[in-house]
């Protein structure tokens, strides 16, 4: 039988001058619980936990543990804590791209008593000596990966730490790893194909660990693949995966990218572990146990407990009218539920789709240090008499800044002189309006913060129990020469080592041109499914015309844009200069019912938004999702209750600099 050989590492508590955590060892006890949840019995994990994970343990349990694993098996290490770097060796310089750092897991008792950081190369050697034996090889590392100092938004921690001094005098380790160099054996973390590698950020970069819903810290990185992972109901590629978590991430931060090593080589198309795990089953059920209604899935399937009053709810498949049951309790791999208005039978068992999810209000701070304290008040005001009948504003929600409990997801910056703004978490500015323009600026600037609400409110609508999940694939292509049509077999782009679809504008004699591409959606399922594709700009505006909406017959293709080529452009005043960038979401809505594509539809940041008439009918789960996204008000029973499923790909378009030969 093969198994499954896995070293959790997990730091919270770290000794003065290095600051504490408060969710690595949260992240690898979900780990662990995953890993018996899908794996089993085969699954043979061992946990080092804060002061037990010391270097020299770290590196004993890499030989002793992860050394057990032989051919057929898969060896896991997840590692959540500290990440630094450290100066390069001179004898070591080539083995870097710039020469001068080198990424560093800080453990336990890293830089007391003359015990140096595990730096990346020690660990490649480490990878190496256990995919020697022949086993599946897989590494997470959510950690930072960051060389210089980056702002944290107030209530998040970075897994960083300052710069690790030059590494002493070299350990047994270290002494193998220059005997490797001098034999002309470069074990870097990221070229090797022998193992995978997925990284929580890229390497000037922080990662970042937020508390939950419940105010248990996580790290973003381990929480986004977690959901992922036990979000379908088969097993998935590296690539998938680490694509899909990385919309997570980005939800909760702008500036913390996944990465996935080695991106070009096959084996990141391989299934997580390799293959050998059982992930949970995805198909729910409704049934009466112990005096209580039970559906068959729960937190290691993705689902969550909603807010009072954003309660996740699941329906009846097929039921008209909709027979619905609110979640009342999440239990790890079961949720109890309440029927609502009706009355099921004891004795029967119902299958059930998620028909309502969590859609809390986005988290913001208003004001910060060095800002009007008079604008800030009047700004908060206006987000607390923002919502119907003079009401809050049901999109965004204030939290203080200095508040440990919550994490803003917004902020906005009201510096008395200059624009109002609204910024991420992390600082990247999303919006600006002139506060010369006077209470009209306070009211413009709430508007368009409830604007960027709505907008991730739709891009995250996920269904983590859908049948229907991966059986439709968005294929983006680029054309070859004389092509003028949509091709009907040929493979698309897959994702770059950062998730995300890399395109870039193409220098010419006269300037810059942008890159077109055909898309394609393909229906994998033995029956047509209803699609429609959604376009999310990052100037936050939702668009349907690509793909409005249409049945795609059962192993079938539909072209978008009718099969003419879709140019991918910087917007109207963004100049195509070097380094500029613009990045699309496509969303892909699959139903097994018609959808009204114009519910999910948003204008531009600054044009109004026009709130549906109350006759507008619904069809369908989806129209009363996309609704509710828009317009928390309007959650409407649906007439009739059917399977849903959406998935995201991003594109990144990038104008390159000026080297390169002229078209």
């Amino acid at each position: 039988m093969a198994h499954v050989f896995a070293l959790l590492v997990g730091i919270d508590e770290y000794r003065p001058p290095l600051l504490s955590l408060k969710g690595c060892l949260n992240d690898i006890e979900d780990v662990y619980q995953y890993l018996g949840e899908a794996v089993g019995a085969p699954a043979r994990v061992l946990q080092l936990r804060n002061a037990d994970a010391t270097r020299a343990a770290v590196i004993d349990a890499f030989r002793r543990h992860l050394g057990r694993a032989g051919p057929g098996d898969s060896a896991l290490f997840w590692y959540s804590g500290h990440g630094s770097v450290a100066p390069v060796p001179p004898q070591w310089w080539h083995l870097e791209p710039d020469g001068t750092t080198m990424q560093t897991l800080v453990c336990a008792d890293s830089r007391h008593d003359g015990v140096p950081d595990l730096l990346d190369k020690e660990l490649a050697l480490l990878i190496r000596e256990v995919a020697s034996h022949g086993p599946h090889v897989a590494v997470v590392l959510d950690c930072c990966h960051a060389g210089g100092a980056t702002r944290t938004p107030p209530s998040a921690r970075a897994r960083q730490v300052a710069p690790a001094p030059a590494p002493p005098h070299p350990g047994r380790l270290t002494d193998e790893l220059g005997a490797h160099v001098a034999a002309g054996v470069l074990p870097r973390l990221t070229d090797l194909a022998d193992h995978v590698a997925l990284a929580a950020c890229q390497s000037d970069q922080l990662a970042h660990e937020l508390p939950d819903l419940d105010g248990r810290h996580r790290g973003v990185f381990t929480a986004g693949i977690l959901s992922e992972l036990r979000r379908l109901g088969k097993p998935r590629t590296y690539r998938d995966l680490v694509a899909a978590a990385r919309g997570h991430v980005a939800n909760a931060v702008d500036r913390q990218t996944p990465v996935l090593y080695p991106a070009g080589d096959s084996i990141v198309d391989q299934n997580f572990l390799g293959g050998p795990a059982r992930p949970p089953a995805a198909t729910m059920t409704m049934g009466y146990r112990h005096g209580r209604w039970v559906v068959d899935a729960g937190a290691c399937h993705g689902l969550v407990s909603g807010a009072a009053v954003d309660i996740v709810r699941l329906a009846v498949h097929g039921s008209d009218p909709v027979r619905e049951a609110r979640v009342v309790r999440v239990e790890p791999d079961r949720c109890v539920v309440e029927p609502i208005d009706w009355r099921p039978t004891p004795g029967d068992t119902y299958p059930v789709v998620l028909s309502h999810v969590a859609l809390p209000e986005v988290t913001v701070v208003v004001g910060g240090a060095g800002d009007d304290p008079e604008q800030a008040r009047r700004v908060a005001e206006a987000i607390r008499s923002a919502g119907p009948a003079g009401s809050a504003s049901p999109h965004v929600r204030l939290v203080a800044d200095d508040d440990p409990a919550v994490t803003a997801e917004l902020v906005v910056g009201t510096p008395g002189r200059g624009d109002l703004t609204v910024s991420s978490a992390d600082g990247v500015r999303l919006a600006s309006v002139p506060s010369a323009a006077g209470e009209r600026a306070v009211s413009d600037i709430v508007a368009r913060l409830e604007h960027i609400a709505r907008w991730r409110r739709i891009r995250d609508l996920r269904n983590p129990v859908s049948r229907l999940a991966d059986l439709v694939r968005v294929e983006v292509i680029v054309p070859e020469p004389h092509e003028d049509r949509t091709p009907r077999d040929r493979v698309g782009l897959r994702p770059g080592p950062t998730g995300a679809i890399e395109l870039r504008y193409v220098r010419h004699r006269y300037g810059y041109a942008p890159p077109s591409v055909y898309i394609r959606l393909d229906n994998a399922a033995d029956r047509p499914l209803y699609c429609v594709l959604l376009n999310l700009t990052d100037r936050f505006r939702v668009h349907a015309t690509l793909f409005p909406g249409d049945f795609i017959g059962a192993r079938a293709s539909a072209a978008a844009a009718e099969g003419d080529l879709v140019e991918i452009a910087l917007p109207d005043g963004r100049a195509p200069r070097p380094g500029a960038r613009v990045r699309d979401w496509l969303m892909l809505v699959v139903s097994e019912d018609r959808i009204v594509s114009d519910h999910f539809a948003l204008p531009g940041l600054a044009e109004p938004v026009e709130r549906p008439r109350a006759a507008t009918g619904l069809v369908g789960v989806v129209e009363r999702l996309a609704l509710a996204a828009r317009w928390r008000d309007l959650d409407r029973k649906p007439g009739t209750a059917k399977d849903w499923w959406t998935s995201v790909t991003e594109i990144v378009t990038s104008v390159p600099d000026l080297v390169g030969t002229l078209r």
